[in-house]
């Protein structure tokens, strides 16, 4: 198994882990994506049917100017109610908690509205802990728990044995409405419950399961939030009508029908900032009557805080905010209910499935060293989150962190891993060839990738030289001297061929010496260079026989044509080199050099490509494996005018 493929597996087991156990960091970057993805979306232009009536600032100092100060007499409310009724609203629902009595005829005034015009829903907060609600006075227990209409609103329920699949949004009390005006209107949470991971608002809790109700055997405890009382009064369906259909995961409304997922949460489909989608009224401007006729006309209204309130704190963190008013969250929710749109997100096994799936597809191409694969193996994480982006418009999520951060990873480690591995050849290759063509030969075969496995065919000049007579004359040397003898000469001739002319040494043989030209780059003026390179040797062999005081004469043999040139061999041993009849016959003309007064021959098919030398003809000559006889040259020198 390759290193790529444990990682893909180590990978793809810890994300599929992360995915059903919900690992915190990994959630919150998943999160984070579906913010960008809202971001990218922008906000969506609506007609909403939601409008916002704010507890803000300007409010609470208007009436506090005119004695009524933070809490507002019960009047206030009344009043609102009666303005925004009267204008055509369908249903009020109130981000205010009415738990205690105020003063006891305007308390009965706001009741008297209530009755009147029904269509409310009287926010309430909830008890979380039985410790908690234990630690109040006896007295006030007693009063709260005698007060039980709220629970006229719990849900019907079809499939119920799988509610013990769900983990959903659990308390121990919901904090009575005043009773006076429990018994007027409908009555609900507005907690938004628990936050994402990563402090964030993108849910709305559909249901509420109370503790004590249970405990008590009063009721099943299973209690919808103010959200969808509101939105169920708008769309003409008696709240006690509402059933939670545990086995779809849903609460169906007559035609619409409300997903939630395992905590029983609504996943909200943000419009973009409240405030630029929902008209906002000041409290204020309402009960003064100071609004525009008709702005509440078929609309749910919803009364809340808003950011201006200060010290009445009730501001979250969205996807399109760091300070959004909680009653703007809840008009959004209301909305997303009335339109029946919300996100749909994929289940942790369908998340797992579309991983593994795509791990799967991953790890087959890492099969291949190709770099077409490897910039596809890095595109698909681009690809993936591109699609998820395009599904999420389309208000499904595809948990995308996973994924993106997988396919990246195996994709840099793959093409990182390949490039390293290349270069590694590269670089031995480079060796490889250093020991046969100058450096600057090297790095263009490298470069231009020209080099081929295997053999090809090439037209190329082969030069052989060797020195006359050695044999005999190393049999008076011991093989100490002639190998230190050889070493000098054969790296003062190879300096000459591969560094001043760019030639490719293909062998060493004793003390003869087999170099390519043309192989394996060809050059314009190969044959010039190679004649060249004779001529030196023979000048640097006169050196050496002054510096180390011995009388050595060598034969060159030169010869152009069609040869084959490349790696030949076995796989476990292979040398560049160049064979065939065009080698054997510049061979056999070096050896000629012997009978013939000529340091360096040449064949014809040299003279007839090149101006710039002065030959001398010497005859035609038969060699060994050629029926026709070879007209030869001797090379005399340069010409000086060139």
């Amino acid at each position: 198994m390759s290193k790529i493929h444990l990682l893909i597996i180590v990978i793809t087991v810890f994300f599929i882990w992360a995915i059903f156990f919900r690992l915190d960091f990994v959630e919150i970057i998943d999160l984070k994506i579906m913010d960008l993805f809202y971001k990218l979306r922008g906000r969506i232009n609506i007609k909403p049917d939601v409008v916002v009536i704010g507890i803000d600032e300007y409010s609470l100092s208007a009436l506090e100017v005119e004695g009524d100060t933070w809490p507002w007499d019960r009047e206030v409310y009344g009043k609102l109610l009666e303005k925004v009724f009267e204008d055509g609203a369908k249903v009020v629902a109130f981000d205010v908690s009415f738990t205690e009595p105020g003063a006891e005829e305007t308390d009965s005034y706001f009741a008297s509205t209530l009755l009147m015009y029904q269509n409310v829903v009287l926010g309430t907060y909830l008890i979380n802990e039985k410790g908690t609600y234990l630690s109040y006075d006896e007295r006030l227990r007693k009063r709260i728990e005698e007060n039980t209409n709220y629970l006229d609103f719990a849900y019907k329920m079809t499939n119920f044995k799988e509610f013990a699949l769900l983990n959903p949004f659990k308390i121990y009390k919901i904090r009575p409405i005043y009773e006076p005006f429990s018994v007027a209107a409908y009555s609900a949470t507005y907690e938004i419950g628990s936050l994402d991971a990563d402090g964030v608002v993108r849910r709305m809790p559909l249901l509420v399961v109370e503790g004590w109700s249970m405990e008590n055997g009063i009721s099943s405890g299973i209690l919808p939030h103010m959200n969808i009382i509101a939105a169920a009064l708008y769309l003409g369906i008696d709240p006690t009508d509402l059933i939670l259909d545990f086995s779809k995961k849903e609460v169906i409304m007559k035609e619409k029908n409300i997903k939630f997922d395992n905590s029983g949460y609504m996943h909200i489909w943000f419009y973009g900032k409240g405030k630029e989608i929902f008209k906002e009224i000041p409290s204020y401007d309402v009960i003064r009557g100071k609004f525009e006729k008709g702005t509440f006309k078929d609309k749910v209204v919803i009364v809340g805080y808003t950011a201006t309130a200060k010290g009445l704190y009730d501001l979250r963190i969205t996807p399109f905010s760091n300070d959004e008013a909680g009653v703007f969250i809840h008009a959004n929710a209301i909305q997303n209910i009335i339109n029946g749109e919300y996100i749909k997100p994929i289940s942790p096994f369908y998340n797992s499935i579309i991983f593994a799936i795509i791990m799967l597809l991953v790890s087959l191409l890492s099969l291949f060293n190709k770099r077409l694969i490897n910039t596809f193996l890095l595109l698909i994480p681009f690809i993936f989150i591109s699609i998820s982006f395009i599904i999420f418009s389309q208000k499904i999520y595809i948990s995308t962190f996973h994924t993106f951060f997988a396919t990246l990873l195996v994709g840099s480690v793959k093409t990182l891993g390949d490039f390293l591995k290349e270069n590694a050849e590269k670089r031995r290759m480079k060796e490889f060839l250093y020991r046969y063509v100058p450096d600057i030969v090297a790095d263009n075969l490298l470069k231009q990738g020209e080099l081929k496995l295997g053999g090809e065919t090439r037209n190329v000049v082969v030069l052989f030289s060797d020195i006359k007579g050695f044999t005999s004359r190393s049999e008076k040397l011991s093989p100490e001297e002639v190998v230190s003898f050889l070493n000098v000469y054969l790296t003062r001739m190879s300096e000459i061929i591969r560094y001043k002319y760019n030639g490719t040494i293909d062998k060493f043989i004793g003390d003869a010496i087999m170099a390519i030209f043309g192989a394996p780059i060809s050059y314009e003026d190969d044959i010039d260079r190679a004649l060249k390179c004779a001529l030196d040797m023979r000048k640097e062999l006169k050196k050496l026989d002054e510096e180390l005081g011995l009388d050595l004469d060598s034969g060159i043999g030169i010869h152009y044509g069609p040869a084959i040139v490349g790696n030949i061999g076995a796989p476990f041993r292979m040398d560049y080199t160049c064979i065939g009849d065009t080698v054997n016959t510049a061979s056999r003309i070096e050896h000629l050099t012997r009978e013939i007064d000529a340091e360096i021959i040449v064949s014809e098919e040299i003279v007839n490509r090149t101006n710039n030398f002065i030959f001398e003809y010497v005859g035609s000559y038969s060699v060994k494996g050629k029926s026709i006889q070879l007209n030869l040259y001797k090379l005399i020198s340069e010409k000086l005018n060139t």
